[in-house]
């Protein structure tokens, strides 16, 4: 087990909380809260105060990652929730630290770690109410607990600390945190339909799925209208007449329906300001018009400016006034904000969401100017399970490839995934492994857009693949026994095969290892006891069959961090024989 290197505001806090024993520490994202647990942790236990812990994620991304990062020091961690197999987690609950979502250990783990000594809460804002985090903090009360956020919300402080103890919060303004933080923390707020909004849009959907061409193609611009803007768009144009009117006219009674608000994200966004209260000036980017109005009317307290194009507005009376201090919201449409040069903004609000990303990133880097008096807010409003969560979460990936810091958590990214569409994937991908192409027809998706997914989902380390002769197949990196189930054959190691394999590691790449099947497994799995995890491998063999020759490369590009992973790795490469090279006969 090695000790964490910690940054000085890092073991200052770990100090501080060492001293407490319950104890809160609150830092801004990106300040490393995950390594002062894992250091906090590794005291404990070298120092005999601890023999188990218990640590609390809110999802099982979050699960899987900080269970890795505990691994990587040494610490005998194991992830548990709700999908990975029973047995592996029968396994798991006898860890020496146990990382796992609140709602798995509620549900059936309150007895299997009634004897910890120590419980870490990532994400304690969480623990209020009736919320899963605290039916765990109430029933496992250890002697030593850490709770960890990057944000305690005044109003239920003390609920907090009367579970986890006292707090302190170090600000992003400290000059030692301040180069590690992004200048706009990111947010997300979810803004669900009702139900009668949400009868009008799977309706819709069920419309969707039954067209072909250019009536699909309009009815799916429908749907981006509604999840998107609101149903009073979807309103507007449908009143219009013409194609859309004809296929929606049986579903009339919905659209008209009186519980379908016009604007379905205008509380969300009030509360957006609200929340923000301090800031000086906002910045709301919306593409319909009429909304524009709508949000303009509901918000006179900030004395709001449009900028709504030039068939609406003069452009040069509007942008003086949204310049003057005492206007501090401006609700920008597409229109309005082409070729005008933005006032400065310490709030930026997106109502609407660009279906292109490249769009999505042009509008940021306009407002996401340098040079910081104060940490600004970027608060994405966005429609839970429709094509809305869809274009951020596109948008995010892309923004995040590209540099943009957007300054949203992990667990906030995470989140916008569950909630979107996107979801499906990585849900199609923990029920079976498989290609693209199969991962495409199992949930409706475009390649492209599952390419782009799983391309994500493995940078984030939530994927594993192996090589089939049909391409790469793609599952859950913590199922790799999914893998064995369907793909068998490709997953039979052939000991005569000799292979070349270099393994790298979070230090640096190890030299090559050239050898038989049990040699380099060997190699692998005590790289990943050393090292915590190996980052990549890469192995190549010549195969022989016949007047047939061949080099066949395999490079397995996603973190392995046990036993288990390694082997299926091995196994998959050292098959190589019935997955590259056909049989001559």
């Amino acid at each position: 087990m090695r000790r964490p290197r910690l940054r000085d505001y890092q073991r200052e806090a770990l100090e501080w909380a060492l001293s407490r024993r319950k104890a809160i520490v609150c830092m801004p994202t990106g300040s490393g809260k995950t390594i002062i647990a894992a250091a906090w942790i590794e005291r404990l236990i070298s120092e005999g105060k601890a023999k188990r812990v218990l640590v609390l994620e809110p999802t099982r991304f979050l699960v899987e990652q900080t269970a890795s990062v505990f691994k990587s020091i040494g610490l005998k961690a194991a992830p548990v929730h709700g999908s990975i197999s029973r047995g592996l987690r029968s396994i798991g609950w006898r860890a020496q630290v146990v990382v796992a979502t609140p709602e798995i250990v509620a549900s059936e783990g309150l007895d299997r770690v009634d004897d910890v000594d120590a419980i870490v809460v990532d994400e304690c804002h969480h623990t209020t109410g009736q919320d899963p985090y605290v039916q765990v903090v109430s029933r496992i009360k250890p002697p030593w607990r850490l709770g960890l956020t990057a944000y305690l919300p005044p109003s239920r402080r003390r609920e907090i600390e009367a579970y986890l103890g006292e707090s302190r919060c170090w600000s992003w303004s400290d000059p030692r945190l301040a180069r590690y933080i992004p200048e706009w923390a990111g947010e997300v707020y979810e803004a669900p339909f009702n139900s009668a909004e949400e009868r009008l849009y799977r309706s819709l959907e069920e419309l969707w799925d039954r067209l072909h061409g250019v009536e699909r193609v309009v009815v799916g611009n429908a749907l981006r209208w509604m999840a998107r803007d609101g149903p009073q768009a979807l309103r507007e144009t449908y009143s219009r007449g013409g194609l859309l009117h004809r296929l929606l006219k049986d579903l009339e009674d919905l659209i008209m329906d009186s519980g379908v608000r016009p604007a379905h994200k205008l509380e969300h966004l009030l509360r957006a300001l609200r929340d923000h209260e301090g800031f000086e000036k906002a910045i709301v980017f919306v593409d319909r018009v009429s909304i524009a109005r709508l949000i303009a009317e509901e918000a006179l307290e900030y004395n709001p400016v449009l900028l709504l194009g030039r068939r609406h507005i003069d452009p040069a009376d509007a942008l003086a006034k949204a310049r003057r201090g005492d206007s501090r919201l401006i609700i920008a449409t597409s229109a309005g904000e082409e070729g005008i040069d933005l006032p400065e903004a310490d709030l930026l609000i997106v109502w609407s969401h660009t279906a292109s990303p490249l769009r999505f990133i042009q509008r940021l880097g306009r407002i996401l100017r340098p040079g910081r008096k104060v940490q600004k807010a970027a608060v994405f409003i966005a429609t839970p399970d429709t094509v809305d969560m869809d274009s951020l979460v596109d948008g995010l990936i892309e923004a995040e490839r590209a540099g943009v810091r957007l300054g949203l958590s992990v667990e906030a990214i995470e989140r916008v995934w569950s909630l979107s569409r996107r979801r499906r994937i990585l849900e199609a991908l923990e029920e079976e492994p498989m290609t693209l192409d199969m991962a495409s027809q199992a949930t409706g998706i475009p390649v492209r857009r599952v390419e782009s997914a799983v391309k994500w989902l493995l940078e984030k380390g939530y994927l594993a693949y192996i090589y089939t002769p049909y391409g790469r197949v793609y599952g859950a990196r913590y199922m790799p026994q999914a893998f064995y189930k369907r793909y068998k054959h490709y997953l039979q190691p052939d000991e005569e095969l000799e292979a070349v394999v270099r393994v790298y590691t979070p230090q640096g790449p190890l030299r090559r290892v050239r050898g038989g099947y049990r040699k380099v497994l060997a190699h692998l799995v005590k790289a990943i006891e050393r090292h915590g995890v190996a980052t990549r491998v890469a192995g190549q063999a010549r195969l022989r069959d016949g007047a047939v020759e061949r080099m066949v490369q395999a490079v397995y590009n996603y973190p392995i961090d046990g036993r288990e992973l390694a082997k299926l790795v091995m196994d998959n490469l050292y098959s190589a024989r019935s997955w590259a090279l056909p049989t001559v006969g």
